[in-house]
């Protein structure tokens, strides 16, 4: 692979939450009083692991505002980042740090101190820095399922149901997964929107035995779910 040592780790995505200068609350009222209207797939390179397409990072940036007009926006936009996996970190260092943006109100787990589903303010153009060197899916929500963050977040992730948290995450090369492939799929199936291959953007990185299709850097089990909701 070309390019920079990723941040993203086996088991994790960047090891603590990227800080802003926007508390997540603040943002959530603003999209409480709109829709959800778009949502954003990074793929990014797991650090030190060259395996393949399908051993990747993905995670999703939630906007209000429509695919292209956040494609062509020039000035910074933030959204919504919302992820799942083997979190809060464990590292003494990452752990302390997180747990200060969890107190300042920049991250919140949806489950507390159980870990696992997390989210927080992210502006584009830094996601498809951090999150995207793989590549990036910018995708349209259908109206018909454009609804408020907190309403979809109850239907992504009911609180009484905890099946996001830290202690059920599991990656295994050759067993059954649970990880933020198969939170993304379990999204994508909520959210339904508009998918076409020509939405994919590819990043700086070159995934191993990546063939020139653009829907070969997208892991299977996300392009199943995509193929799903594909435009004739």
């Amino acid at each position: 692979m070309s390019g920079a040592v990723s941040n993203i780790h086996l088991g994790s995505s960047s090891s603590s939450s990227s800080s802003s200068a926007t508390k997540v609350e603040k943002l959530i009222k603003k999209f409480d009083k709109t829709s959800v209207r778009s949502c954003v797939i990074g793929i990014s390179k797991i650090s030190l692991n060259d395996i393949n397409n399908n051993f990747c990072h993905t995670a999703l940036l939630l906007s209000d505002l429509r695919a292209s007009k956040l494609e062509k926006e020039k000035n910074s936009v933030q959204g919504i980042l919302i992820e799942y996996g083997n979190y809060p970190p464990d590292e003494e260092k990452d752990k302390e740090k997180e747990e200060g943006f969890i107190k300042d109100g920049y991250v919140i787990y949806r489950y507390g101190t159980e870990g696992g589903l997390r989210y927080y303010v992210n502006d584009f153009k830094e996601f498809k820095k951090t999150f995207s060197d793989i590549g990036y899916i910018c995708l349209d929500i259908c109206q018909d399922n454009q609804i408020s963050f907190s309403f979809l977040l109850n239907k992504i992730a009911p609180d009484s149901e905890k099946k996001w948290i830290k202690a059920n995450y599991k990656i295994s090369l050759f067993g059954q997964n649970w990880n933020c492939q198969t939170f993304v799929s379990h999204c994508l199936d909520i959210m339904k929107p508009a998918y076409d291959s020509r939405f994919i953007s590819k990043g700086k990185e070159k995934v191993f035995k990546t063939e020139e299709d653009n829907e070969s850097i997208v892991p299977y089990i996300v392009l199943n779910t995509l193929k799903k909701y594909e435009q004739d």
